[in-house]
């Protein structure tokens, strides 16, 4: 997959929460026809000197990969880690691709009126605190036909559980054996076994989550959905990097936790009976 060739400039997953990124991937082409790439180069491949920017585009990984299916487009990307742009700009460099790198937080950033066709947010809105201004940026951003594409997490703020999933993810962890309850992130430097499933308050170590459960109503305020995929109702609490090192593809039984737990959660979204806990989504104005 597309998604693949920007490994080198992603943060490193355990294999098998690449394995279920995988697998969202194949949801968002079944449900749209094009993976997520495929979906932002498709819009920038319909015009001639189309502008994209991305922000909270870290080193750009994702936005090089857009760029080498969109090679007429021009890319900006907006981050607030001067360090990850540099590694950006220095491998966009290399490629010879056509994008610019620059330094910005999403609270307070100015975006051009009616400059870009597409605005790329990928896992950056969770981030931020003054969500209306930045929406409503996006929104005077986008040129007439443009489109705001976003995947992001929508879990409660502070990447708690909603009520729903934490009871059957509770249930569910409560069986695993120990060696899958190791806590790889939640209490660095140290390692620790959790006798319940972790459901901690993120905000109060910086930015993660700020406004999570606000991101899906503000978006559907301020834009029409023209495509929205949702996923991850459980699976992102058992095989991220919190738990997700603890599994190991080439045992058995860790293949059959994953494959259970990807099952019913699949089961679990399609039903209704739990929220999702992240989304793909394309947007566009409103009347637009």
């Amino acid at each position: 997959m597309p998604e693949a060739a920007a490994a080198p400039l992603m943060e490193p997953a355990p294999p098998v929460w690449e394995e279920l990124q995988r697998r969202a991937a194949g949801l968002i082409q079944d449900r749209t026809g094009m993976d997520l790439i495929g979906n932002v180069a498709a819009r920038l491949n319909e015009r001639v000197g189309a502008r994209m920017v991305s922000l909270g585009s870290g080193a750009g990984g994702l936005e090089m990969a857009v760029a080498r299916q969109s090679p007429g487009a021009q890319i900006l990307c907006l981050d607030i880690n001067p360090a990850a742009l540099e590694r950006g700009r220095r491998a966009a460099a290399a490629e010879g691709l056509a994008l610019t790198f620059e330094e910005a937080d999403l609270n307070r950033v100015e975006l051009e009126p009616a400059a870009f066709d597409v605005v790329f947010c990928h896992a950056s809105l969770h981030h931020v605190l003054e969500l209306e201004r930045l929406l409503g940026a996006i929104a005077r951003a986008l040129r007439p036909g443009g489109a705001l594409i976003a995947v992001d997490v929508i879990t409660r703020n502070g990447y708690r559980m909603w009520p729903d999933t934490k009871r059957v993810a509770a249930a569910i962890f409560a069986t695993l054996p120990e060696r899958y309850r190791l806590n790889h992130t939640a209490y660095l430097p140290e390692k620790r076994v959790d006798a319940s499933i972790w459901d901690g308050d993120t905000r109060s170590a910086g930015m993660e989550c700020l406004r999570s459960e606000a991101v899906l109503p503000l978006l559907q305020h301020y834009f029409e959905t023209v495509w929205f995929v949702p996923y991850f109702s459980l699976c992102r609490r058992f095989f991220d990097t919190m738990y997700g090192p603890n599994y190991d593809l080439a045992r058995p039984l860790d293949c059959a936790i994953l494959e259970w737990i990807w099952q019913l959660d699949c089961h679990l979204l399609a039903t209704g009976r739990l929220r999702p806990e992240t989304f793909f989504g394309v947007f566009r104005n409103r009347g637009g």
